[in-house]
């Protein structure tokens, strides 16, 4: 009897970057929902270089791989062995390959351009895995597209690590055909095999019994209201957004806005002060409400209960804001990216990234026309049609560890 398919799924993300560990959640989600006889074919294995956080869902996964007590433990003995094998032997990933090996995966996914801050292995990586294969991932390339955003020492590390991978992988995976194209464009001798897999949210069921209008009122939120759910960092534009409130408030129209999402941005600690004293330099203070980072069963529901979600990004690799709101049936108010336009979410529209007055004229034409009743028939079908993607993203994702060399 044929073994299962044994793929490894390396955590990503953490408080630092929600969003990669939301890219792997889903993924394990999507698989999970598949028909019994296609999930019998594999066997979902998570490995994770640091413990989970309390609220990352195992269910779907086979197995759960914690390196810190997967691997052998650091004795002084295995020290000096590893010491040997990395400095004489020229083996830096001898312990990652042999637990690899032990353990037989078939597949491994996702490696990035850094994957000492995951599972503690520097690229080149190919001939240490063996017979085991793997793709790379590559989210986007915003280092490039804004480099004002990163240290020289960043970008630096990010070239460096990105020409490694487009040197040492078979296949590497993109999310978008914008990003898999900035690849072609900045790597263009690399022997890669692209595949682009465009990720959707999976609809929990969960989602669809929760009360949003209870969680309303538990924040003590206005009936009617956009909600924006992003970090607090530079490139997701919130500044656009209040500067659109400011301007039509000049013109007596004051909409709601609920923020959720980090307030920090590790590239610049001062940020969000600079947003909190933007606001009330506007005058639209009273109408923002910062909620922070709250549980995403909360956050899942005041989408539900929003007119519509803004998403006023000025880079993203590929939206799970958009693709939230995608499975909710919410329209979104999306920023004119390639990959927004890509993504192209039903019901949705867009607004100039850069412009004030086209955020506010779509906030104004949504404020003024929409009404706060959830609309059950519309999400049903919205919940119908990305849990077919789901399925579609799950299959096309089986494809790529199927195909990959």
């Amino acid at each position: 009897m044929k073994r299962p398919l044994r793929i490894g799924l390396v955590m990503q993300g953490g408080a630092g970057w929600i969003g990669g560990s939301e890219y792997i959640r889903n993924l394990i989600l999507v698989c999970s929902h598949l028909p019994a006889a296609e999930r019998a074919d594999f066997e979902l294995c998570l490995i994770s270089g640091h413990p989970l956080d309390s609220g990352f869902t195992r269910n779907g996964l086979d197995h759960l791989y914690e390196l810190s007590t997967a691997l052998p433990p650091a004795t002084l003995l295995n020290r000096v062995r590893w010491l040997v094998e990395r400095r004489l032997l020229d083996r830096p990933n001898s312990r990652f390959a042999k637990f690899v090996a032990a353990e037989r995966f078939d597949f491994l996914y996702p490696l990035t351009y850094d994957n000492r801050q995951t599972v503690q292995v520097s690229l080149p990586i190919r001939d240490a895995l063996g017979t085991c294969r793997w793709a790379g991932w590559i989210p986007d390339f915003q280092h490039r597209f804004m480099p004002e955003l990163f240290s020289a020492k960043e970008i630096a590390n990010r070239d460096a690590g990105i020409g490694a991978l487009a040197d040492d992988a078979k296949t590497i995976v993109f999310s978008s055909e914008s990003a898999a194209a900035d690849f072609a464009k900045f790597y263009p001798r690399s022997a890669a095999k692209i595949e682009v897999l465009r990720f959707h949210t999976y609809p929990d069921s969960s989602w669809f019994e929760g009360d949003p209008l209870a969680v309303r009122r538990q924040f003590h939120l206005p009936e009617r209201f956009f909600i924006v759910s992003n970090q607090f960092w530079q490139h997701k534009n919130h500044a656009v957004l209040f500067q659109a409130l400011a301007l039509l408030r000049a013109r007596g129209i004051e909409p709601a806005v609920v923020c959720t999402g980090h307030p920090n941005d590790f590239r610049s600690k001062d940020y969000f002060n600079t947003l909190l004293r933007l606001l009330h330099e506007l005058g639209v203070a009273p109408q923002v409400h910062l909620l922070g980072l709250i549980a995403r069963k909360e956050q899942i529901q005041l989408m539900r209960a929003a007119l519509a979600v803004v998403q006023p990004s000025l880079f993203e690799g590929w939206s799970t804001v958009v693709e939230d709101a995608r499975a909710l049936g919410k329209p979104v108010i999306y920023s004119d990216l390639p990959v927004h336009l890509e993504q192209n979410p039903h019901g949705s529209v867009s607004f100039q990234r850069d412009s004030p007055e086209s955020l506010a004229a779509r906030l104004a034409e949504w404020w003024e026309t929409s009404a706060t009743v959830i609309d059950v028939a519309a999400e049903t079908a919205a919940r119908a049609r990305a849990a077919e993607a789901a399925l579609g993203y799950a299959r096309r994702f089986l494809e790529i560890v199927r195909t990959a060399a």
